[in-house]
């Protein structure tokens, strides 16, 4: 297998790394000790051919950020991890294609934990040249997601979702991925028994019946996998986790819908690589176009090209100073549809009524439509069942 390499490293960081990792990484580990920086330096290191370049911490932070972005650059299938002195500038990481970020000060399961995400990346992306990417399950994954809090994720996934379950009836699933601030049980007038916490407190191997267990039934035939009820427990729940709860769900579901936490938390990147489709929402506003540009290039630098993508911008008024054209150019996206301010929608929201179901001729639930018609096809129209709903 290809090495996992140290550059620019200190001594004290490198034994930190040797302790941290089992015994199967601890042979890949090599200490790169000729400098970048020298002429050919850093494409002698890419010659060893690594599966991890780890960079840092005897370098500083603007320099290791550089090279991260070199490599990428010209070796897309090598995990790069830095290891940063001061403040991590996440952003600055993810535009340079950064895998994991951490700081000389990391406890020994945090490297170990940004190592083996790196590694297993590498690990794909070397699959990925050889056979065509399986599908995660037969489901559609649809990871819906903004930069920006506020931008109305909530109110759409659970409106898509309940559109979905008219057409496939018991086969809709929609989790819950914002694992602090999860509101998708209030948005759809929930009082769940479980949560995702439940499901990783369980003892035991996690198998598709067990899991069910653990899902909420709405009244219009969708299931809900609900985020904790309290932060700190969110808190708790692992990557490979989530990874595990959505990879069952999409082996027995028909769709899986997923809504996020604001940004690009580590789950969900690790969701978008189980995605079949990603639903890039953004705010009729100047810094919500612009974060969202960010997210979709380093979406692009990730190598995460295979779902298809849908850009929906919310509350559209022209009369807010922004063009369409203006809106695309600036996010570098097509806009594929435009959903209007209605003020209908947060009185839904308030009520824990999807707007799908307690108003069903409102502008806004039209396009929700449209929507459910791009992931599901246009025979929506002649298979979707009556939708229902009850206080």
């Amino acid at each position: 297998m290809r090495p996992i390499v140290l550059a620019g490293s200190t001594d004290a960081f490198a034994r930190k790394v040797y302790e941290a990792v089992g015994d199967d990484m601890r042979d890949r580990l090599r200490l790169w000790n000729r400098h970048l920086a020298e002429p050919g330096g850093l494409e002698a290191l890419l010659e060893t051919q690594p599966a991890v370049a780890i960079l840092g911490p005897g370098l500083v932070d603007a320099v290791s950020l550089r090279f991260a972005q070199q490599i990428d650059t010209e070796r897309a299938e090598v995990g790069v991890v830095v290891v940063q002195n001061a403040g991590a500038n996440v952003d600055a990481a993810l535009a340079a294609g950064v895998r994991a970020i951490l700081s000389p000060d990391s406890d020994s399961d945090s490297i170990k934990a940004a190592i083996e995400r790196a590694a297993a990346a590498a690990d794909r992306s070397d699959r990925d040249t050889q056979i065509p990417k399986p599908s995660v399950g037969r489901a559609k994954v649809t990871t819906v997601l903004s930069p920006k809090g506020g931008a109305g994720k909530t109110v759409l996934s659970t409106n898509l979702a309940v559109g979905l379950a008219s057409v496939a009836p018991r086969g809709v699933v929609i989790v819950d991925l914002d694992l602090q601030f999860g509101d998708v049980a209030y948005a759809l007038g929930l009082k769940p028994r479980h949560t995702m916490y439940d499901v990783v407190a369980a003892t035991g191997s996690l198998d598709i019946t067990t899991l069910k267990v653990f899902l909420t039934h709405h009244s219009s035939d969708l299931y809900v996998m609900c985020a904790p009820d309290e932060p700190a427990r969110g808190e708790l729940i692992e990557v490979e986790a989530v990874q595990q709860i959505i990879t069952l769900l999409a082996a027995d579901f028909d769709h899986v819908i997923v809504d996020t936490a604001a940004g690009l938390s580590e789950h969900t990147l690790a969701t978008l690589d189980l995605s079949t489709d990603v639903i890039f929402l953004a705010d009729m506003d100047v810094p919500s176009v612009r974060h969202l540009s960010k997210v979709i290039k380093a979406f692009d630098r990730l190598g995460m090209g295979n779902a298809d993508r849908h850009f929906i911008l919310n509350r559209a008024d022209a009369r807010v100073g922004l063009s369409m054209m203006k809106v695309a150019a600036q996010a570098g996206l097509a806009v594929d549809i435009q959903v209007p301010v209605s003020k209908q929608v947060p009185v839904a929201l308030n009520a824990g009524s999807p707007l799908i179901l307690s108003h069903p001729k409102n502008p806004v639930t039209r396009k929700i439509w449209e929507i459910v018609e791009r992931l599901a096809g246009p025979q929506v129209r002649e298979t979707r069942q009556p939708l229902k709903w009850s206080a």
